[in-house]
């Protein structure tokens, strides 16, 4: 591994923790292809195992790294505990063992509160910027969904119920909408604005989805779905308008068919709305429905799921890996990784909405095929290159 005494440690850190990110994501990746594909049935344990490889394995740890380069700044013994403990509790649900899980879920949150007073410290104690709050507001949900969802593994081990409502949809939202879409928000505004201060749009936007959040998974804890429903859709309509008002003039006035790195945020931008509608799609269909449960459409759930996953954070994953170790002259193989991933998420998505196995058979594995061999041209240069952290300095 390439390491030269110029590289910031909070560079090598975030590129370490990438490699990590990048090693559990092969878990899901392999599992989503044969399973978009059809081509092997997963049993619940494998299927929880590609659910959390990707959104604690690769989708969390790579959202710590990215906040290691937004903050300029790194806790190296919190990267290298979570690098242990985020891998440790991915196989714990491969194995289907609650005591496993518990164990192993108890440990990452215990990494998962350091984490949080590492980030609140870094914003409180540096410079105060839209970006910065978003992400820290977005691990803050990541925190209090961590919670739940570790509660209810103890509760499975210990064959009792812990957690009081829908602990699933609260912590599904939380960790979701609550938390990606949300720090994802402050990446794509550092990336496309630059913000520095704290504009009050900008704050309204992510107040806005941040109480939203922790609105809902209130609600669906306490009972009052309604209620908690009817609130969540009209902050989250608040922070689309604010978004799409402020982010997507610049966003969208980035070059589509330059190999640039820049695209991606612009690629995300997009389906952050995407996605935030579907959700909000799923949140009006659950509260007005007479029998939530059998009106709900899973398979627009997943497919609002993957928007976000490989749309919005995965989007922004790539463009900073691209700036990180390959700069703006990514060459061809850019267009390979940008339209592969992109495309191939489109029809994956429009299979899912449809409920179409012929459509998604055709966009799972091109899109899984694209991340494959994008990780591997990522993953070979931020292993053996000098990491390119003046790229970070402009949007």
């Amino acid at each position: 591994m390439t390491s030269d005494r110029s590289t910031p440690s909070w560079a090598a850190s975030a590129r370490d923790l990438y490699l990590v990110a990048m090693a559990v994501f092969l878990v899901t990746i392999i599992i989503g292809i044969l399973n978009g594909a059809d081509i092997v049935e997963f049993n619940r344990d494998q299927i929880l195992t590609h659910v959390h490889s990707g959104t604690v394995g690769w989708l969390t740890l790579t959202i710590v790294a990215s906040a290691f380069l937004l903050f300029r700044a790194a806790d190296r013994r919190l990267m290298l505990t979570l690098a242990v403990l985020v891998p440790v509790y991915v196989l714990a649900f491969y194995t289907g063992n609650f005591a496993f899980r518990a164990i192993g879920g108890t440990a990452l949150l215990a990494a998962i509160g350091w984490l949080l007073v590492w980030v609140w410290g870094q914003y409180l104690g540096g410079e105060r910027s839209l970006p910065r709050l978003a992400v820290t507001l977005g691990l803050t949900s990541f925190a209090y969904g961590a919670v739940i969802g570790v509660l209810m593994q103890v509760g499975l081990a210990l064959g009792v119920s812990i957690v009081p409502g829908d602990s699933i949809g609260a912590h599904a939202s939380a960790m979701t909408f609550g938390y990606l879409v949300l720090s994802a928000m402050g990446f794509i505004e550092w990336r496309v604005l630059g913000t520095r201060g704290l504009p009050t749009s900008g704050l309204v936007q992510v107040g806005a989805l941040f109480l939203g959040g922790l609105v809902i998974s209130v609600g669906l804890l306490s009972g009052l779905e309604q209620a908690a429903g009817g609130l969540y859709l009209l902050t989250q309509l608040v922070a689309v308008v604010l978004f799409v008002v402020r982010i997507w003039p610049t966003a969208l006035r980035r070059s589509w068919t330059a190999a640039d790195p820049a695209r991606h945020f612009g690629a995300a931008s997009i389906w952050t709305v995407a996605a935030l509608i579907l959700f909000m799609y799923l949140v009006f269909t659950f509260i007005s429905a007479a029998d939530p449960e059998a009106a709900l459409p899973f398979n627009v759930l997943i497919a609002s799921d993957h928007s976000v996953y490989i749309g919005v954070i995965t989007n922004i994953i790539i463009g900073l890996l691209s700036l990180l170790v390959l700069g703006r002259a990514a060459g061809a193989v850019s267009h390979v990784i940008f339209w592969g991933v992109n495309l191939g998420l489109v029809v994956f998505v429009i299979g899912l909405i449809l409920d179409t196995a012929e459509i998604k058979r055709i966009g799972a594995p091109v899109m899984g095929i694209t991340l494959l061999v994008a990780l591997s041209i990522l993953a070979s240069r931020a292993w053996t290159a000098r990491l390119e952290t003046d790229e970070l300095e402009t949007a």
